[in-house]
């Protein structure tokens, strides 16, 4: 018996809701789910948000046999709108945003995630990048000007996205609704906000997602630079905040100059 079947016998929540926004992307969303069917724990329960792709997508979810799954086919409006309706249908103790595209790193990532999960309000841990093809590039604070913190606090996010959404898990108590007033940038004042409320951070100290390099912000930096100000002078005011983008800069150029760290 899938273990989100035992749990509704019980009457208790799953551990963890997955939750996989979705639109004309069917072979990024089967990937995604062979990355999810491997878990070797399954306390979670799997959402996935299609906003009514025309390639195939509600057709193949209607004919799959998976007991976690439950999905939603309709048009929205636009990505944090889908997250939006995934978290107000999720149910798990903590949430999980794993895109059509990316994956699950390993078969006992899950299990992992719950040995960890007793006391936390957060989970978070490395990230892999990797291409169209599901070939490993390499760790994220290895390749990118982002790196993971031992330690990650509200503090943290000044530097920037140090920590990859898909390995960001918080409990769905301590989580809001994303901003839908920022196009390319509501996953980082989520994650700030998020990081407000918790009072137990946990780093898992593993790899816990293959994040497929591309998407929305990268395609439009420059809306997203501008929204990522906005977002920080919120959150840390305007003086901090001026401060420690004279740091960003300076750190981006020495290492994309000289390091040739592009992602």
């Amino acid at each position: 018996m899938h273990e989100k079947e035992a749990a509704e016998m019980n009457n208790t929540p799953p551990f963890l809701t997955i939750i996989t926004v979705v639109y004309n992307n069917l072979p990024g969303l089967q990937y995604t789910f062979q990355s999810i069917r491997q878990q070797t724990c399954t306390d979670f329960e799997w959402l996935v948000i299609d906003g009514g792709s025309t390639d195939g997508t509600k057709e193949w979810l209607s004919q799959l046999s998976f007991p976690a799954l439950t999905f939603v086919s309709e048009k929205d409006g636009g990505l944090y709108d889908a997250m939006n309706k995934g978290l107000k249908m999720a149910s798990g103790q903590f949430v999980w945003f794993m895109n059509s595209g990316d994956g699950i790193y390993s078969a006992s990532t899950v299990e992992h995630l719950k040995l960890h999960g007793t006391h936390a309000d957060v989970l978070y841990g490395e990230t892999m990048l990797i291409d169209e093809q599901g070939n490993q590039i390499g760790k994220r604070s290895e390749k990118t000007t982002r790196v993971l913190p031992s330690t990650l606090t509200t503090r943290s996010m000044i530097m920037g996205m140090v920590v990859c959404h898909q390995s960001f898990i918080p409990k769905r108590t301590i989580t809001t609704p994303y901003q839908l007033k920022y196009r390319f940038s509501a996953d980082i004042d989520w994650v700030i906000s998020c990081l407000e409320k918790s009072k137990n951070t946990i780093n898992c100290n593993s790899i816990l997602s293959n994040y497929l390099v591309g998407g929305l912000s990268i395609q439009n930096q420059k809306t997203g630079w501008k929204e990522r100000w906005s977002i920080y002078v919120e959150h840390y005011g305007l003086i901090y905040t001026t401060f420690a983008h004279f740091y960003i800069v300076i750190r981006y150029i020495w290492k994309y100059i000289f390091f040739n760290k592009k992602y």
